[in-house]
């Protein structure tokens, strides 16, 4: 369990990290990092954003100073692959860089030609032979979808519109953003590789996020910051992008007092609101003997009621009568909602 005496430490360390810089951590699986935008197409603990990359991410045009992705494009087929990163791409500000860390089929070749069984992470249940061992390892017993090899990255990432790209040693980058190496692991059976975003001209058109989502909820994600832990309470939210509206689901616990519910506010008025009631085996893992920890979830629907941008203010309701920061995020329509309206949201009555 988190003492209170490590949330002021601990919450400080996620401001430095992130400090004014947006970055995402895309196809992050279970491997998320504080001051990330934590992205997978899995509801993964502490993952902040669940999106299918296919569909688009719900995220603005050029609201992300640099992305990484771990060993995450070996899921999507060929034909997917250049439209995944031209979707990266979109999200990145003009110089903002990609990093991609993928499996070295090199490395793999090497390791079979010259014998080394060691280099294959396969159990023998799953191969024995060389090869099988080669070829189970090389597609993840069958999760891959895709090989890679640093020129052929190169190629994809040119025909997604990067510029600049270069192959990169381990915990090292070409670009000028120094942490952009933090999340680098799987050294052995990898290579690394960044691209650019270029300057285009003024006045390019960029393809609108609502092209690869029709069904979304047509808000777009400026920003998304997490104020907990903190002196009340401890917790975390993420989001999803769905027809009927973008949907937070989250846990909260309080540390003196219970929480009660979540709200959310545009403009200082209530759009939302949920109790905190629903089951999260997980968490009563994670904190035991807690009281409360059981059903410290919630889930809440943003539906957009107009044009706009708005800075919504995610709060705890505690069972003392305070009111606890929980999150904010700032949302932008990208399309037209059925009613005029000055803000993005209604009042909830």
């Amino acid at each position: 369990m988190l003492e209170r005496s490590s949330v002021a430490s601990l919450q400080s360390s996620i401001k430095a990290e992130a400090g004014s810089v947006h970055r995402l951590n895309w196809g992050c699986g279970a491997h998320v990092a504080p001051g990330w935008i934590n992205s997978d197409i899995k509801q993964t603990r502490g993952i902040d954003l669940v999106a299918d990359i296919g569909k688009g991410l719900p995220l603005a045009s050029e609201s992300i100073d640099y992305a990484v992705s771990i060993h995450a494009l070996p899921e999507l087929s060929i034909p997917e692959q250049v439209p995944a990163l031209q979707e990266l791409r979109r999200v990145l500000r003009p110089g903002g860089v990609l990093r991609l860390a993928l499996p070295d089929l090199a490395k793999g070749i090497d390791a079979y030609l010259s014998g080394n069984k060691e280099y294959f992470m396969v159990e023998e249940e799953a191969a024995i032979s060389p090869g099988g061992r080669f070829i189970t390892h090389m597609l993840w017993h069958g999760y891959s979808r895709t090989l890679f090899l640093a020129d052929f990255t190169a190629e994809l990432l040119e025909k997604a519109g990067f510029v600049d790209v270069q192959e990169c040693a381990f915990e090292e980058t070409g670009s000028d953003f120094e942490e952009i190496t933090a999340l680098d692991n799987r050294r052995d059976e990898s290579f690394f590789i960044e691209g650019r975003r270029g300057f285009e001209k003024a006045g390019s058109r960029q393809d609108p996020y609502t092209s690869r989502m029709p069904q979304g909820s047509g808000l777009q994600i400026l920003e998304m910051t997490h104020a907990t832990p903190n002196d009340l309470l401890r917790g975390h939210f993420r989001v999803e992008d769905t027809e009927a509206g973008l949907k937070l689901i989250g846990w909260a616990l309080g540390f003196d007092s219970p929480v009660t519910q979540v709200e959310v506010a545009a403009d200082g008025q209530v759009v939302a609101r949920a109790p905190i009631a629903v089951a999260r085996p997980d968490i009563a893992e994670a904190f035991p003997g807690v009281a409360g920890a059981e059903t410290a979830g919630f889930q809440l629907v943003l539906q957009p009621s107009g044009k706009g941008k708005s800075q919504l203010k995610i709060q705890a309701s505690l069972d003392n009568g305070e009111k606890a920061p929980f999150g904010e995020l700032e949302v932008l329509t990208v399309r037209s909602a059925r009613r005029e309206r000055r803000g993005l949201f209604r009042r909830r009555g």
